[in-house]
């Protein structure tokens, strides 16, 4: 059972279809790591079976995770905060907040697993990729990098799929690696679709420069949020 009591205890976060397309906002409480409970004021009709859900804030721009949805919604009673205290009189204050009927949709990531296995960092950057389907220069800004693959986001449209080589690092001392788009990834920027990526075929020398780096990043990011 949900443990939510009141809609206070809940976060803010917006769901797209698989094709990063918006679907809805939404209220949700994470059960655990890896479960969520997604709060609807009606009932919600014909929702995907897997959708993206990214919380509310900014450092959730380029973030967002899948998850595979139960089926059917069960109604469950919340405090709405909207209610009772807000009208600023004693009498008001004391009064309780009025319980109202809302929707649960439950859902489950395998998506947390994956980052916390691939350890990456966040970073942004513009660089050059090359697509094998057409080996034209193009200019894409990477937003996160880790040892198994990294994201890019750009306003042009590619397939899960699509392979590519792409510049890693400053051109001082570049790092040329293939990798294949393996997701969409919706980004909160109108008109750019994010594309998760993996490596292909990466070799040990390279490997350990991509490890290096994240490695040093890590460790930078973790001195300024000290700071």
């Amino acid at each position: 059972m949900i443990s939510l009591t009141s809609l206070q205890d809940a976060e803010n976060g917006s769901l797209f279809h698989m094709d990063c397309s918006f679907l809805s906002s939404v209220r949700y409480c994470c059960e655990s790591p890896d479960t969520v409970c997604l709060i609807f004021p009606e009932k919600p009709a014909d929702l995907p079976e897997r959708v993206f859900l990214m919380p509310d804030g900014k450092q959730y721009d380029y973030r967002a995770f899948i998850y595979t949805l139960s089926e059917g919604a069960e109604v469950c009673s919340l405090r709405d905060e909207a209610d009772g205290s807000q009208s600023g009189t004693e009498a008001a204050a004391e009064k309780p907040a009025a319980m109202k009927e809302y929707y649960i949709v439950r859902g489950v990531t395998d998506d947390i697993q994956e980052v916390r296995k691939n350890f990456r960092v966040y970073v942004s950057f513009r660089t050059s990729v090359y697509f094998d389907s057409d080996p034209k220069e193009t200019m894409v800004t990477v937003k996160d990098i880790g040892c198994g693959g990294f994201l890019f986001v750009s306003d042009k449209k590619y397939q899960p799929g699509d392979t590519l080589s792409i510049v890693l690092f400053d051109s001082r001392n570049p790092l040329l690696v293939k990798a294949r788009i393996r997701k969409l990834r919706p980004v909160r920027k109108e008109g750019r679709c994010g594309y998760g990526c993996e490596y292909i075929d990466l070799n040990s020398q390279a490997e350990a420069r991509i490890r290096n780096y994240v490695f040093q990043t890590e460790v930078l990011q973790g001195k300024t949020r000290d700071a």
